[in-house]
Parts: structure tokens; C-alpha cells; sequence
């Protein structure tokens, strides 16, 4: 992955609860949708691949996950400080 895809992301979507799952659009590579998650820091190197179908599907239709609309564009750097902030109410 280059530095510029860890530039920016778009937030599409999360799932509720204690360890948050990020569905992540990269700034560098519109529709691109990537699941990113609390286990690995929301490393952008650590990530899945996922398709706008299986956002809506399975993501958003079967597992609960939360649309953020409109989506959040912030510095892929500050993936986890915003899960504690907005997600988990960290101060």
C-alpha cells in the first residue's frame, strides 16, 4: 500500500460494541472499501478487501453494522482515536 493511500479515509460504516469494525473507503482509491479493525489498531495494512454489495448485504443488512451518513473523511492516522472518541466515548 503507498503512503498516499494512508493519507485519508472515508468512514462508511462500524459495528456497534466493544471492539469496533471500520469499513473504510481509501481517499486514494474511490470505492475502494476495506473492513479495518480494533484488533490490529485499524492498520491499513491489515485489512480486507470488500465490495459495496457486501456492504449493504452483509454488513448493513445482516450484521448490525451502523451507516456513518454522511461518511467521515479524517487522516487514516487517527482511525483509533476517533473509535475512542466517537465509538467508545474515551476522553
Amino acid at each position: 500500500m503507498t503512503e498516499g493511500m494512508r493519507d485519508e479515509v472515508k468512514i462508511r460504516a462500524y459495528s456497534p460494541g466493544k471492539y469496533p469494525i471500520l469499513v473504510v473507503e481509501l481517499a486514494e482509491s474511490p470505492g475502494e472499501l476495506r473492513t479495518t479493525y480494533y484488533e490490529t489498531g485499524y492498520d491499513l495494512e491489515r485489512t480486507k478487501r470488500v465490495s459495496e454489495e457486501w456492504l449493504k448485504e452483509n454488513a448493513l443488512g445482516r450484521h448490525s453494522f451502523v451507516e456513518v451518513d454522511p461518511p467521515q473523511v479524517i487522516p487514516a492516522s487517527s482511525l483509533r482515536d476517533y473509535v475512542g472518541r466517537e465509538l467508545l466515548e474515551e476522553n
